[in-house]
This record gives structure tokens, C-alpha cells and sequence, in this order.
């Protein structure tokens, strides 16, 4: 069998086992066109340890499930979410660049097609219906939030069935790489973008996070830490996972995550303020 790189190259597999072992994501059912998003990419390579340690928890959820996971690229966890039974995938994705999957509306893998979305979850409503989906992962986005997640806030509880699980990863404001930047001198801050979209502005605390699930009246099973990052430093990753092991410094582990139900009798009344804790309602810096 013949197949078609992203980047025009013809490559052959001995058989379909082979694509079985890889992940490859295709623009045609056939998979004879591959889209950028495989095993060789390199966001996949810096974040695969990332993904399955954050798989692993969602993964007893998900058999025959609707899952949908918020700025879905590389894909990945949609892959797995397919190779382990869920019944339908969906992913959001936003870019302001010409993106190769913006007129793509559905990319396929051995294990079935995953619907795509292009939508800027800070300001769009999801082109879901109302309570159709069990499961939402949100993996490193909220820190890249101009403003106050509050759209956020309004589409996964409107989509998310009542007692559907809702999975977030964000970056740990505190974590050892931020205090070695801080005492080394260095800036925690990441440098100006061309695309702003790009930039973290806002990293989470624990306590930030388990105030945004009460303000989205979720109820939190985990709440914790990940000794994983987006890195391609794989020499740090052992020490990583100490840090998350040991009790008295996984608070500076590299990632925080949170998982968390919709209540089975989903509140109809509008959201309360943001918590003080994430939100300053000044208009200008004399306020």
C-alpha cells in the first residue's frame, strides 16, 4: 500500500498493521493523503508524554462516548480517544495563519474520522448542540486567553451533558521552571509573538483553578498535579515525575490538571462574577 506525506513524498507500508502502530492522521478515508499531524511532527514529539499521561485519565470515560476536545492540535487525543472506542470525536482549533486544516471539516485514522471545527473558543459558541457531548479535554488553552474565560465558561457547560466529564491541563504558575527563571533573574514571561495567540498570558495556580470550577458550578473529582511538559528535553522528564511524586514539591510541578462533572441537574441560572482570584473588573491602571 502507497501513501502521500503532508509534504508530497510517497512512502509504502507492508500492510495496514503498519498504520495500526503509527500515528498518522489522513485528509481522505482511504488514508492515502496524510495531513501534517503524525508521529514525525514535531509539537507531537515535545508533547506526546504530556498527552498520554493526560489520556490515561480520561481514558475509563470514554468507551462509546462523544468526545471533544477544545484546541484539539496535534490531534493526538482524539486519535487515542477513537483507538479506545469513543463513538464520535470532535476537535476545535484556532489559527489566524494559513492553516492546512481550515477548509478540512473531518481527517481520518485507522480507528475512524475525527470531526474538525475552526473556532476561537474565547469568543465563538461551539457548533455543538446543547448536552451533546460526554466528554470535554481542554489541554493547554486557557493560558493563552486574552480575557476572562467566560466564553469558555458559557459553551462547555451549555454542550456538556449533565453528569459529563470535563478534563483541563494548564501550566503550573508556580513550577520549578518558573522559580529557577525567577532566581536565575530570567523572565517568566514569553517574549512577544508575531501571532499573540501563541503567548501564554495567563499561567494558573491551583487554588485560580479550583475557583474557576466553582464558578462554573462543576464538581471536582481530581484535582492535581502532571510531571510533564511540552519540552523535547526528555532528560528532564524522570526528574519531573519525582517532583510531581514527592509530596512536598509537587506544588511546583510543571503542570496542573483538574477533572470534574457537570451536575446531573444542570443550573439555568446566568453565571455569578468571576472570582477575584482571576478576574479584576478596573478599566484603567489608575483604577
Amino acid at each position: 500500500m502507497l501513501a502521500q506525506t503532508s509534504e508530497g513524498a510517497v512512502v509504502g507500508f507492508d500492510d495496514r498493521a503498519d498504520i495500526y502502530r503509527r500515528f498518522a492522521l489522513y485528509y481522505d478515508r482511504e488514508m492515502t493523503r496524510e495531513t501534517p499531524y503524525s508521529e514525525r511532527g514535531d509539537y507531537f514529539r515535545k508533547s506526546r508524554d504530556r498527552i498520554d499521561r493526560t489520556f490515561a485519565m480520561i481514558r475509563p470515560h470514554i468507551a462509546g462516548r462523544h468526545v471533544l476536545d477544545i484546541g484539539a492540535s496535534p490531534f493526538y487525543l482524539l486519535y487515542q480517544c477513537r483507538k479506545w472506542a469513543a463513538n464520535r470525536c470532535s476537535g476545535t482549533y484556532f489559527a489566524r495563519d494559513a492553516h492546512p486544516l481550515r477548509e478540512v471539516s473531518r481527517i481520518h485514522s485507522y480507528y475512524g474520522p475525527i470531526d474538525l471545527y475552526h473556532s476561537n473558543i474565547e469568543g465563538e459558541a461551539l457548533p455543538l448542540a446543547d448536552d451533546s457531548v460526554d466528554v470535554v479535554t481542554a489541554c493547554e488553552v486557557l493560558e493563552h486567553f486574552e480575557y476572562f474565560p467566560a466564553n469558555f465558561v458559557a459553551e462547555v457547560t451549555r454542550v456538556l451533558k449533565p453528569g459529563g466529564l470535563l478534563c483541563i491541563t494548564v501550566p503550573n504558575a508556580a513550577s520549578i521552571a518558573n522559580v529557577l527563571r525567577i532566581l536565575r533573574g530570567r523572565n517568566i514571561y514569553m517574549r512577544y509573538r508575531a501571532d499573540p495567540s501563541g503567548r501564554h498570558k495567563h499561567e494558573y495556580t491551583r487554588a485560580e483553578l479550583i475557583d474557576l470550577m466553582a464558578h462554573m458550578r462543576m464538581e471536582v473529582d481530581r484535582i492535581g498535579y502532571l510531571g510533564s511538559t511540552t519540552s523535547d528535553k526528555a532528560a528532564l522528564r524522570p526528574i519531573y515525575r519525582l517532583i510531581a511524586r514527592t509530596p512536598f514539591l509537587r506544588r511546583y510541578s510543571p503542570k496542573l490538571f483538574v477533572l470534574a462533572r457537570q451536575p446531573r441537574a444542570k443550573a439555568t441560572t446566568p453565571f455569578g462574577p468571576p472570582p477575584p482570584s482571576l478576574y479584576d473588573a478596573a478599566l484603567s491602571i489608575e483604577d
